[in-house]
């Protein structure tokens, strides 16, 4: 009888272990199934975004891509592997794939922002930092491949025609004004390397050019004068007799 009832115990005490052990089983496998989910790994990309945790986010991201490729998360997912990637520095991605979501989406809801940053990440590339005692100040050198300057600027007058009235717009339209400047110095320093190496025709047709575009007075004003002292070295050659 004694032996009946201790049996009887531990029946009463292995079968609340066994239903927490189910319980656990099926528990962790239901949450294993909802978080694999595309829905549920967006989520958790957008969390590790605000989190700074981009490479977990590029990470997640791009295991959705080819899942999500022409589905309702596509766009957004092309999107924030820009952002993450532009937040992470890594600028000469994050372009690709802004380029990328504005080739894809060309109509899509996250269009002004990929737009703007993607010429703001041509920006941060062609910056150079200066260093100082008490400072770091970045700033765009006109010594740049002037092709950068215009391909950049382009990219940002793109999006101001657009979106006139965008979030991005003010600081869009100084941002075109200062590499429409950085373009024009540097148009100057050739013409100045041309007059140092005597060669007239070359400073003239550089001087061409900026007069006939939207530089600012002060450039066109050093670009006339380098072009009068260029007319003053080629009338020089013509005097100049032949042996």
């Amino acid at each position: 009888m004694r032996r009946r009832q201790t049996l009887v115990s531990r029946i009463h005490l292995i079968i609340p272990v066994l239903a927490i052990l189910t319980a656990g089983i099926f528990g962790c496998s239901s949450t294993r199934e909802i978080t694999q989910t595309p829905d549920s790994l967006l989520d958790s990309a957008r969390h590790d975004i605000r989190k700074h945790r981009y490479e977990l986010a590029i990470e997640t991201l791009e295991k959705l891509r080819p899942v999500t490729a022409e589905t309702r998360l596509g766009g957004e997912v092309q999107f924030l592997l820009a952002e993450a990637r532009f937040q992470a520095g890594k600028y000469p991605e994050a372009e690709m794939e802004y380029g990328a979501y504005l080739d894809l989406y060309p109509e899509g809801s996250f269009r002004e922002d990929a737009l703007y940053k993607s010429a703001l990440s041509k920006v941060r590339q062609i910056q150079k930092t200066a260093v100082g005692l008490f400072y770091l100040r970045t700033y765009i050198p006109s010594d740049r491949d002037i092709s950068s300057l215009r391909q950049t600027r382009s990219l940002l007058e793109k999006y101001i025609e657009e979106y006139p009235e965008g979030k991005g717009a003010g600081q869009g339209r100084e941002m075109a004004e200062r590499l429409r400047i950085k373009e024009g110095e540097h148009e100057l320093e050739i013409m100045a390397f041309y007059l140092k190496k005597k060669q007239p025709q070359a400073v003239l047709a550089r001087a061409q050019r900026i007069l006939a575009d939207e530089y600012s007075e002060r450039i066109k004003s050093e670009a006339r004068e380098m072009a009068g002292r260029a007319r003053e070295l080629e009338a020089e050659k013509g005097n100049t007799p032949t042996r």
